[in-house]
Parts: C-alpha cells; structure tokens; sequence
C-alpha cells in the first residue's frame, strides 16, 4: 500500500520540552519524514522554539472561553443557525466546550475537511506518553482504520473507565453487551484519509449528542469500532500489533530484546509505545536508543 503523505495529529497544552522531547525526537530518529501537526496552547517559548526547530506544523487550540458548565448555552446557539448549516455549527462550537481531550477530535475534524486531498494516511495520537521504535506508518495495514487492543486479559467489563464513558454515552445496556469484549486503546490510530474523516466525523456527532460534562472519547471509540465502523475496521491482537498500549500492561509481563526494545507478544520490536511512563524502568535504554540525537 503507498502511503504517499502522512501526518501526525495531536494535541499540545501547557508543556515543557523535556515531557514532549521523547516523543518528537524518537518520531524523527525512527525514520519518519511526514508531516507533524500540533494544535498548540499556552506553551512557554522554549517549546515553541523546539518544535520550531523540529518542523512541528502547529496551530492554535480554539479558546476556552466556555466552561463544560456553560455546554448548554453553546449548544442553545447552535441550534440558531439555518437549518442547512446546523450539523456543522454543532461540530464547530463543540470545540468550545468539550472537555480538552473530546475536543480535540473537533479539531482534527476541521482540519481534515480543510486539506482534503493533501494527506493519504493520518496517526491519531496523544503525545506526552508515546515513544517510537520504528517508522509509525511502516506495518501491514489491513483495514482503512487501525486500532490495537489493550494487553491480553483487559475486557470491557473489568476495565472500569471504559465500561464507565460507554455507560456514559450509549446507556448501561450497551456497555453490558460490550463487557466481554476487549478494550481497544484510543491514544494511537491510524486510517487512511477517507476512513480518518468518517472516524473523526462520528466521534465528534457522538460528543455532540452525549452532552457530557467529562471526558468520553474511549468509550465512544470502542463503541464505533465494535458497531458502526467494525467493517472498515481492523483491530490488531498481542502477538501481531506493531503499537502497544501500557497502562494496564503487568511489569512482569512486558518484553524487551537485548537492546532495550520494546516486543509484542510475538517477540517483534513494536513501532510505537503507548503509556510508557507506567514502566519507566523497563523503558529506559529504549528510550534512550530513540531518542539519541
């Protein structure tokens, strides 16, 4: 598959260079040579200058202006708007009020719709807990949208957080005929362009029909790709995921090779790693394999 121009999306609030480095330093090292876009604020110049210097494409996060707690103010203006242009004032305006990690997805939504046609592949990821190994983008593909499962044994119904935002934002019903199901992590995604725009697109009319006052994007991703994405979609196991989620990873079940590398259950160096602030020891050559300048 050619993957003629990617991007790397995130979100970038009120950091220092040191805990955004490991993730800058190691994506350049890993061999990536696409675009990275950080929608950015309150950074001290230092960071600016950083990602200056890093060719960090960043733009501006909408003000907050508007507490969760004024959400129903701003959806009330929404509804103001000609009927024909509605749907996208409510897109629009939840950046807003969204909790800070929901509205993001507005975001990204915006700026997929501006540069239609100039990305082929899209990273969704968070950006202070992920560290590379290897080319993001350089594993087999096997859907348009790419998620990747929490560690073995991690199911909805034992994953209190998850099972939670589900409960949140489609009722306790549907949150108890996921339980069974594994937890898929929200922090990296990937999907081509087309697939990015539909995922990002249904994320953001979830969090505008939710309404809620707290954070849910976990919940509405593992809903989305268990239902109306779970066809153009692709959820990679243990043993053949080139990303790896730690959080909920047991320190004595996390593997690494000689060199410090992180391994899938398969015993291959993954491309990216998620969370690994949770296993600092055992992250620490290949943090500093990744991030050698």
């Amino acid at each position: 598959m050619s993957i003629r121009r990617p991007i790397v999306l995130g979100i970038v609030r009120s950091y220092k260079v040191a805990a955004l480095a490991p993730f800058v330093m190691s994506l350049r090292r890993s061999g990536y040579t696409g675009d990275i876009g950080f929608f950015v604020d309150d950074l001290p110049p230092e960071t600016l200058e950083f990602f200056y210097e890093q060719g960090v494409t960043m733009q501006p996060l909408p003000p907050r202006y508007f507490i969760q707690s004024r959400r129903h103010l701003i959806r009330a203006v929404a509804q103001l708007a000609p009927a024909q242009f509605r749907h996208r004032a409510q897109l629009d305006l939840a950046r807003y009020y969204l909790h800070l990690i929901d509205a993001r997805w507005p975001c990204y939504y915006e700026f997929l719709q501006r540069t239609r046609g100039l990305y082929s592949h899209i990273m969704f990821s968070d950006i202070k807990d992920v560290v590379f190994q290897r080319n993001p983008f350089d594993f087999e593909w096997r859907a348009p949208i790419c998620s990747f499962l929490t560690p073995p044994g991690i199911t909805i119904g034992n994953e209190e957080k998850t099972f939670g935002w589900i409960t949140t934002g489609f009722g306790v019903n549907a949150a108890r005929q996921m339980q069974d199901k594994r937890t898929i992590g929200c922090g990296v995604t990937f999907a081509e362009f087309d697939a990015a725009l539909e995922y990002v697109r249904l994320m953001c009319e979830n969090f505008v029909r939710i309404n809620a006052r707290g954070l849910v994007d976990q919940g509405v991703h593992n809903y989305l790709l268990y239902n109306d994405l779970k066809k153009s979609s692709y959820v990679y196991e243990y043993d053949e995921t080139p990303v790896l989620h730690l959080g909920l990873m047991p320190k004595d079940k996390l593997r690494v090779n000689d060199e410090g590398l992180v391994l899938n259950g398969s015993g291959v160096v993954v491309n990216v790693v998620h969370q690994y602030a949770r296993h600092c020891a055992a992250m620490q050559r290949s943090l500093e394999i990744t991030t050698r300048q």
